[in-house]
């Protein structure tokens, strides 16, 4: 609700359910300038806040159960207005939902059953809370479908990633961020098997957590390239997995390749294919080049004699070669780079 007069705007706001209740904001804006640029960047955190909230809810469908209703291990029916809220309400014993969209009724269980949950009642949908997602595709069929930060379980451990919701189908787990050369890529054998950065700037999530999302052999890989000029440029590698540290993080690509970079990790010379080579640091060599590759091109990576593809060189500089050759020879044309995985 928007009031205006004595000398500014009066805005009531609706903006969430909190336990059942409605969270509202009333604020009074007067006009000038810099109350309001400040009221701007107040909303906009809020919203973004909110925004980031409902997205971080981890759940799954129980299809089993559909259109029914239970009494047995029923913690509380609740009024909520969106599935969000209903889910957000489910903590502490709660461990499954139902929700019933026309309604608005929110159903909170410690144990969705099928055989105890058995009376047929229509418009209801049972919901179960993940925990422990093992990659981003796992919390994008569990229903996050916003991209940002959250927490993943690869091998058991927690890592912090950014997961890409929107791109070709969604679900990717990013294991390469860069976009600002805020964080230096010339690391030694250590950092790059931990990985270092973080999320919420530029980071390489550690080569074994890659090994862990990928052992399997079931995984894609998905590399975007932003130039200077705005113009963006992708790959998509059908397979893609590495071997783990006795093995050197050894990296094995298979199936097809497309997009608009071109391939330049298998289809170039036999000396530059970094397919099926072993990842070097500047404090360990693993390239068959007479040369320390990792040394000369200021980052770990997968060498050859040394390579036609390399996302890790100095950011913004002439020493930056070939990141992409022939398409991008030199890395001061590049703005941002992206290295994401997912299980196909």
């Amino acid at each position: 609700m928007t009031k205006v007069g004595g000398g500014g705007v009066s805005v009531c706001l609706e903006l969430a359910h909190v336990s059942n209740k409605a969270l509202i904001f009333h604020i009074f804006i007067p006009y000038n300038k810099t109350f309001l640029l400040i009221s701007i960047f107040f909303f906009t955190f809020v919203f973004r806040l909110l925004f980031t909230c409902a997205c971080s809810v981890d759940y799954s469908t129980i299809s089993e159960i559909e259109n029914k209703i239970g009494t047995k291990h029923l913690l509380n029916t609740i009024h909520a207005q969106s599935l969000l809220v209903c889910a957000s309400e489910c903590s502490n014993d709660c461990s499954c939902f139902g929700y019933h969209r026309e309604t608005k009724e929110c159903r909170l269980h410690v144990i969705c059953d099928k055989n105890q949950i058995v009376t047929e009642e229509m418009g209801w949908r049972y919901y179960r809370v993940s925990q422990n997602a093992v990659d981003c595709l796992q919390l994008y069929q569990s229903g996050q479908t916003c991209s940002g930060i959250y927490t993943i379980y690869p091998g058991g451990v927690p890592s912090n990633v950014i997961c890409n919701m929107e791109i070709s189908g969604g679900g990717w787990t990013v294991v390469q961020n860069r976009f600002d050369g805020s964080l230096d890529f010339n690391r030694n054998w250590l950092d790059y098997k931990t990985g270092f950065g973080s999320p919420n700037g530029e980071y390489w999530i550690g080569n074994e957590v890659i090994y862990e999302l990928t052992k399997d052999l079931t995984s894609s890989l998905y590399v975007t390239i932003m130039l200077t000029n705005g113009t963006s440029l992708f790959q998509q590698y059908e397979t893609f997995s590495i071997a783990n540290e006795l093995d050197n993080y050894r990296l094995y690509l298979a199936g097809k390749s497309s997009g608009t970079l071109g391939d330049r990790m298998t289809k170039t010379t036999s000396s530059d294919a970094i397919n099926g080579m072993m990842f070097s640091t500047k404090d360990r060599d693993n390239g068959r080049n007479y040369m320390d590759c990792a040394g000369e091109h200021f980052g770990g990576w997968w060498y050859n004699y040394c390579h036609d593809a390399y996302l890790n060189g100095l950011y913004g500089s002439s020493l930056w070669k070939q990141p992409w050759y022939p398409t991008i020879g030199d890395g001061r044309l590049i703005r941002e780079t992206v290295m994401m995985v997912k299980r196909v």
